[in-house]
């Protein structure tokens, strides 16, 4: 820990280090304070020790803390430095949930920051409180809960409910999910998505932060609510993120929700040049601060030994998000970052069902700019390319060829969590 210290100290040219928190190890962390080592538990977020630290002067380094979410907790707080992406592990696609509870443990274990539930061949809330159950110290969320399954006031109070039972470590990621699953599962009418998510955020936000007893009260256009809450919540707020890829809901998300959940084909430059500000400049619009606005983004994550292999795994799965039909998504994140072309020959071959063509198809710039593939090495590598633009990537692990089975599929991606 002390040639940590002295590595952080002559990176960043400071002369001491009051206090150096550590909240990559499983349990907690470890603070130097005054040249002495102790163990501290996870009550960095205890608001009687930030308090205390920060009222004594002290500068507060926190690893994997992105600034706008430590100026929401604490303040004031004067950030001594940022050293590591948080990196979190997307479970859902699992063959059974007793798998989804091994592999939060199993990835808590290995240095993953959060867990984070996809709402697509199973529901997000059953999942979310056994890997909440599971874990002890990491975020647990939804990326995302679709918002044409369930009304605004029943997503609030589940996200309540989840982040009572994890003792204030949920997220809420929200979305409208995929139009063509929502028009043949549900039937739904999806033609004015942005008023209904505007009025549905409004409400969820309400709902997590509503106080015994309070009014919560919105009429809006495509929800209303009238409600009060029978208890407390389990803290003042909760996040609650929108996802969004087209330029109208990426504005709404900086308008109207605590950051924008950014999909898992987007590279540094969708990111910096078309995401962020155009989410920032809602979030002005809205007379909110354009800063505190957290950017966690999801990304397809191929990791193996064999780089090539690794590239071949990921081809396949881009090809697949063109079949039954072209996800309207990821096929628009395509055009909008200038592969029009390589989207027209998908979604004309997918249908079809040519894998095997439409794979020879990926250009290797999609692979490059848009995933994470690679080696492990590699795959730290691109990572951090991220810096600064995202505040968290969160991993839609990629299957490769001839994998064993259960958790041993995932060692590489434990791997690079724990090198992260």
């Amino acid at each position: 820990m002390q040639v940590f210290r002295d590595a952080v100290q002559a990176s960043h040219e400071i002369d001491h280090i009051d206090v150096l928190f550590n909240n990559a190890g499983v349990g907690g962390g470890v603070n130097v304070i005054d040249e002495q080592v102790h163990q501290d538990s996870w009550s960095v977020y205890e608001p009687e020790f930030v308090d205390r630290i920060i009222g004594a002067g002290h500068m507060l380094g926190l690893i994997r803390s992105p600034q706008a979410q430590l100026s929401k907790l604490v303040p004031g707080a004067r950030v001594g430095y940022e050293v590591a992406m948080r990196l979190g592990l997307a479970l859902g696609f699992e063959d059974s949930l007793e798998m989804i509870v091994d592999l939060a443990g199993r990835g808590e274990a290995a240095g993953f920051d959060s867990m984070f539930v996809v709402e697509a061949g199973r529901s997000a809330s059953v999942p979310a409180a056994a890997v909440i159950n599971a874990t002890t110290v990491c975020q647990v969320g939804t990326y995302v809960v679709n918002a044409y399954a369930r009304e605004p006031w029943l997503t609030g109070m589940m996200a309540r409910d989840l982040d009572d039972l994890s003792g204030g470590r949920f997220v809420l990621g929200v979305g409208t999910g995929n139009k063509h699953f929502n028009e043949w599962y549900m039937g739904s009418d999806m033609s004015k998505p942005i008023a209904k998510m505007r009025d549905y955020m409004t409400i969820v936000r309400a709902v997590v932060a509503g106080k015994r007893g309070e009014a919560v009260r919105h009429n809006g256009r495509a929800h209303s609510i009238r409600w009060r809450a029978s208890y407390e919540p389990q803290r003042p707020t909760i996040p609650v993120y929108l996802s969004a890829s087209g330029p109208n809901m990426v504005k709404l998300a900086g308008e109207v929700s605590d950051g924008v959940g950014v999909g898992i084909m987007s590279s540094v430059e969708f990111l910096r040049d078309i995401v962020r500000p155009n989410a920032q400049g809602g979030a002005t619009t809205a007379g909110r601060d354009p800063d505190a606005l957290a950017f966690p983004m999801a990304a397809m994550v191929s990791v193996n030994q064999d780089a090539e292999r690794a590239r071949d795994a990921v081809k396949k799965a881009i090809a697949e998000l063109f079949h039954p039909v072209p996800h309207p998504y990821y096929d628009s994140q395509l055009r909008q970052l200038g592969f029009a072309e390589f989207a027209d020959q998908a979604s004309a071959l997918m249908p079809e069902g040519k894998l095997r063509e439409t794979m020879d198809l990926v250009p290797d710039a999609v692979i490059d700019t848009m995933t994470i593939t690679g080696t492990v090495e590699q795959c730290a590598q691109r990572i951090a390319e991220y810096e600064g633009f995202a505040d968290e990537i969160i991993a839609f692990r990629i299957a490769q060829r001839d994998e064993p089975r259960g958790i041993a599929a995932y060692e590489d991606l434990f791997t690079l969590a724990a090198q992260n």
